[in-house]
């Protein structure tokens, strides 16, 4: 990848080179989801899928709960890019990775209650068996070192976006999918270590990560100006600084962590239902946050360019860099959720039967994979004004947007599902996304008005 001044023209050309490596890295990640849904599958232990559904959900609810770290990253050092403000733009590296690195050592010192209250919520209304629920407490006793490298590693991968170097994101993740694709072929499929192999794989290839992160960080310091320039230590922990970290960390850490709840609120609801039903559920949200994050790849081109034109001097000049990011980034992110919807609706059987052996399992897939098949046009929305507010760095909009989306999200799923059953739950699943499109729109007005002198 060619990297280009801040200030070159938002073209087509430059948001694509953005967005496909941020694509691919995004949807890697559902996809070491998905392949530990095959490896399980296809051992002697099939039903451990819906260990590893309860044990990620407390994942998923911990790491994207502090999603904010590569957020706040990625629109504080666009901004930085876009004022030409070098040292800055490392300070919010050091910044971001400090206190990933702090928060993940906080939950390898607080697992054991962690993993006590978070399995006793999980248990309410639950009809899975014990032994699922063993499961799901040995997947997250391995999993749960790896935490202090993953968050850490977030900054990281907020930083290579900003900078536009997504090549470096993209290389990054797909080793760690690599990885972890042979080790579940080998602790799961051959020695049938079932969930704790899942987790084995999985801890191992997110080390890995967090040193590929590195090597990439010192790489691109010394095209940057070299690794001994640019620093302004005493700016690191300013008051400014951390006051406007902290503001923008906070109010992404609100919304964020009700995404990731509503997302583990999903995966409780379907256990409502019995093994196999959320075993067919954990199966299709792979499909789904493959879709989803795979869309991500153009709100990351967002994040940056937006990010850029809100840092530039040039109030007039910023506002035109927007507007172009704004619509040629949609344009794209809507191109792409069709094309996503054509594959699903002509190729979904055939996902399914390579993710799921034949029996009770893929027959449930198949009934509820149309929801699916529709959701990226659901999703594109609300991911692509993420990256928009993301860039702009209006924390709080994306916070009250969430609050309200998730008000509305929690009884309706309630009453869905006790009216329809699962249907019911993915109906609700798939108006909280529509809603949160449309609180994020009403708030947009706002980010425009920034450039006002």
């Amino acid at each position: 990848m060619i990297t280009q001044g801040a200030s070159a023209p938002i073209s087509y050309r430059r948001i694509f080179a953005l967005a496909w490596p941020a694509s691919v890295a995004s949807s890697v990640t559902p996809l070491l989801g998905a392949v530990d849904v095959w490896a399980l599958a296809h051992s002697a232990r099939p039903l451990d899928v819906a260990a590893i559904g309860l044990g990620s959900v407390i994942f998923s609810l911990a790491y994207w709960s502090f999603g904010f770290i590569r957020m706040s990253v990625a629109g504080l050092t666009a901004q930085a890019a876009g004022a030409e403000d070098e040292p800055e733009a490392r300070a919010a590296l050091v910044r971001g990775a400090v206190i990933g690195g702090a928060i993940g050592a906080l939950l390898v010192l607080l697992q054991f209650p962690i993993a006590y209250f978070s399995f006793q919520a999980l248990q309410i209304g639950s009809d899975a068996s014990p032994d699922t629920f063993a499961g799901a407490e040995t997947y997250f006793a391995i999993r749960i070192w790896g935490a202090p490298f993953v968050l850490a590693s977030y900054a990281a991968f907020g930083w290579f976006s900003a900078r536009e170097r997504t090549d470096y994101l993209m290389i990054a993740s797909v080793a760690i999918t690599l990885i972890n694709i042979g080790l579940d072929y080998l602790f799961v499929v051959h020695f049938n270590w079932g969930a704790a192999g899942v987790a084995a794989g999985t801890l191992i290839a997110e080390v890995f990560g967090f040193f590929a992160c590195l090597l990439f960080v010192i790489m691109l310091l010394k095209r940057k100006g070299g690794l001994k320039t640019h620093w302004r230590v005493g700016d690191f922990w300013s008051a400014d600084k951390i006051r406007r970290t902290i503001s923008v960390n906070r109010d992404i850490f609100i919304r964020t962590l009700l995404l990731a709840f509503c997302f583990a609120w999903f995966v409780q609801r379907s256990s409502a239902y019995g093994d196999v039903t959320l075993a067919a559920n954990q199966t299709l949200m792979q499909l789904f946050l493959f879709t989803g994050l795979a869309l991500d790849g153009t709100a990351i081109a967002a994040e940056t360019l937006v990010g850029q034109a809100m840092g530039a001097r040039d109030r007039t000049g910023g506002r035109v860099r927007y507007d172009a990011a704004v619509r040629r980034t949609f344009e794209l992110a809507i191109v792409a959720a069709m094309f996503f919807t054509l594959v699903y609706w002509l190729a979904g059987d055939a996902l399914l039967a390579l993710l799921t052996p034949e029996g009770a399992l893929r027959d449930t897939t198949k009934i509820f994979m149309p929801w699916v098949v529709i959701s990226p046009l659901i999703v594109v929305v609300g991911f692509q004004l993420d990256g928009i507010f993301i860039g702009a760095t209006r924390a709080a909009e994306m916070r009250d947007s969430m609050i309200a989306s998730t008000a509305i999200f929690l009884p309706a799923s309630l009453w869905a599902g006790a009216q329809f059953g699962n249907h019911g739950l993915w109906a609700a699943f798939s108006l909280y996304f529509v809603l949160r499109a449309a609180t994020l729109l009403f708030y947009m007005p706002r980010i425009k008005a920034s450039f006002s002198p």
